[in-house]
């Protein structure tokens, strides 16, 4: 096992870690989390021999392989599956030893090269390191690229796929969603769930811990604590500790009480949908452990909107292309007062060319966006700490706007994001990315938007600022619109979620989970096709041996498909009529005196309209119960 023991290190003059202690047994699976600064990366680096150690030792067994993400991509001019399948080394020196000798013409050394290869399996790799970057989001073109061909984003999904072809003991990750979208999120945490090696991963993705992590490692005060279970069984954990605490503050009570009143309030609103059921459980999960929400350093809200424009922006046929390839086309979407929307889809289909069409930085080939007077902002690009002025203070970006506060209001204000007096006053140019992050956050929140639109908002973020976040979009009134890989965030945020793909955008019919499930088989069949033919004969047999299976199971499962699809065609039905209700509605001469009349009928049809919505999606929502069910027969 690897063993931490009475270990102290030192970051320059700070001490990170002091006598702390730490087991990872074989095939265990271990969140590292903390604070940004608490030590998480350094720790790696003191496992892996690359900073010193003031005391203690780092016992590793001699026979362990320890596998994790290089730092720079050295081997510019290989192809991405060459790449990725080097990450096996015992591969890599099989590969390199062929081909010497092939070229020095050496018939003996060749064929014990390929006896290597064939006893370490070598020849299945090519197919796994396929299967890997599909299951990252590349596609079969992507695979003869050469590495200095990618942008740096899909360089980092490279290396994540080269360290996990390592064949490894211990596995160490440094925030492996970071650049991945969501599908590729849910694809990891299945491979990493079937990985026998140990894993040490720092994150501070909530689900991803839930779904991967085995026992939690939480850095504080210089000391390691070590909890079994996932994170939600940390939070508890956690949870129980500071209730015990007679420390609690008065100010903590306060805000667990607020925290209390503000989840009933929301529970009680929310929708009898399906796509909001995950926000409900989110905020039960939270009234679970108040106290450590509570502790959290970060407090801040977005200010109600002054005013609430409805509908906020309409697309009408919105056309979109980068040269000849075409992003969006067709495109009509509505965006009304209050609308919670989750923007899903895979990488490079479009979602932040959608945003940049919504906020202006992007102008369609064709069609129209429609922004209705008054509406304000608040954007949070990809690449937002690119646009921040490093040579300034959090202070100075404050009061460079275009209605700045006071200095100690900036100050104050400021303060409620982590930035103390004389962080306030120091350039950011040597800020963290979190530092950087978070004052971002803070700029969009207090200039008051009554519309929000995150672009992969929490890449830079730590748990802390993360739930600070969460929070304050819980409350925030206006309409939202977010992409995020971190499925605890969009699952507890968003009501409906927006489908990017095949160049179209479109509301998907379900929650996150069921989103997901859909992504995930379409990436599994897509690996199967880089299966060799010999490998898929192999298993022939098994499907044959299922199929009667399959056929009885399918009969069963007709009637309720049918029943499902009937469903679906009266809610596409009345949801386009509901769309016709919402253009006539929009049409200023409708309140006119002249067309009162119209305007009743109307308004008494929309109603209607809206009551066999609810009913046919309770009833969608039986009906797929009722499927999962039968399925389990």
């Amino acid at each position: 096992m690897l063993s931490l023991q009475n270990l102290s290190v030192r970051a320059g003059t700070k001490l990170l870690f002091q006598k702390v202690n730490l087991n990872i047994h074989p095939g265990k699976k271990v969140g590292l989390i903390g604070q940004n600064g608490a030590g998480k990366t350094t720790l790696f680096k003191a496992i892996l021999g690359e900073v010193p150690i003031d005391e203690g030792e780092v016992s590793i067994p001699s026979n362990w392989l320890i596998g994790s993400v290089e730092q720079e991509v050295s081997q510019q001019n290989l192809n991405a599956l060459d790449y990725v399948c080097f990450g096996d080394t015992k591969y890599a020196e099989s590969h390199a030893l062929i081909a010497a000798s092939e070229k020095s013409q050496d018939h003996e050394t060749l064929v014990q090269a390929y006896d290597l290869l064939d006893k370490i399996d070598g020849f299945s790799v090519p197919n796994n390191a396929r299967q890997l970057l599909y299951g990252l989001g590349f596609e079969s073109s992507d695979f003869e690229k050469k590495l200095s061909e990618f942008s740096g984003g899909w360089q980092v999904r490279l290396k994540l796929a080269r360290a996990l072809m390592q064949r490894s003991d211990l596995l160490l990750l440094d925030e492996p969603t970071n650049h991945l979208d969501i599908e590729a999120v849910a694809w990891l945490i299945q491979w990493l769930k079937s990985y026998r090696g140990a894993v040490l991963i720092i994150s501070h993705d909530r689900d991803f811990l839930d779904q991967v992590a085995q026992g939690i490692a939480h850095i504080v005060h210089q000391k390691i604590t070590f909890y079994s279970g996932n994170f939600a069984s940390f939070e508890c954990q956690r949870n129980e500790q500071l209730m015990q605490q007679q420390a609690l503050h008065e100010k903590q009570k306060q805000q667990m009480q607020h925290l209390k009143g503000f989840i009933e309030r929301f529970k009680a609103k929310a929708s009898k949908a399906k796509q909001a059921q995950s926000r409900v459980k989110a905020l039960e999960r939270m009234e679970d452990v108040a106290a450590v929400q509570a502790s959290n350093p970060f407090t801040f809200q977005f200010s109600p909107p002054l005013h609430q424009p409805d509908p906020v922006l309409i697309l009408k046929e919105v056309d979109f292309s980068y040269h000849d390839h075409t992003i969006l086309t067709s495109v009509n979407l509505t965006l009304r007062a209050g609308d919670r929307i989750g923007l899903v889809g895979g990488n490079g289909s479009g979602k932040s060319t959608l945003i940049k069409l919504l906020v202006g930085e992007l102008a369609p080939k064709n069609g129209q966006v429609q922004i209705s007077r008054g509406i304000k902002f608040g954007y949070f690009a990809q690449h937002q700490l690119e646009s921040l002025m490093y040579e300034k203070s959090p202070l100075q970006h404050l009061l460079s706007l275009s209605e700045p506060p006071s200095d100690q209001e900036a100050r104050n204000f400021l303060g409620r994001f982590g930035f103390s007096n004389e962080q306030c006053l120091d350039s950011i140019q040597h800020f963290s990315g979190g530092e950087k992050a978070r004052l971002a956050l803070a700029l969009i929140v207090y200039q008051k938007p009554n519309l929000i639109i995150l672009d992969e908002p929490t890449n830079h973020l730590d748990m802390d600022t993360r739930d600070a976040l969460d929070l304050a979009l819980q409350e925030f009134d206006g309409a939202l619109i977010i992409v995020t890989h971190d499925k605890h965030l969009l699952a507890s945020i968003a009501d409906q979620y927006w489908w990017v793909h095949n160049s179209d955008v479109s509301c998907f019919m379900g929650d996150l989970d069921a989103y997901l499930q859909v992504r995930l088989k379409k990436l599994k069949e897509q690996a199967s096709e880089a299966i060799p033919s010999k490998e898929r004969q192999t298993k022939k047999q098994a499907r044959q041996a299922s199929a009667q299976q399959r056929k009885q199971m399918e009969a069963r499962l007709k009637p309720i498909n049918q029943a499902i699809k009937k469903v679906e065609r009266e809610l596409e039905a009345l949801q386009s009529e509901q769309r016709n209700h919402h253009r006539m509605m929009e049409d200023a001469s409708l309140y006119e005196a002249k067309n009162k009349a119209v305007l009743a009928k109307c308004l008494k049809e929309q109603a209607v309209c809206e009551q066999k919505i609810e009913l046919y999606e309770m009833e969608w929502l039986e009906l797929q119960e009722a499927l999962e069910a039968e399925r389990k027969v």
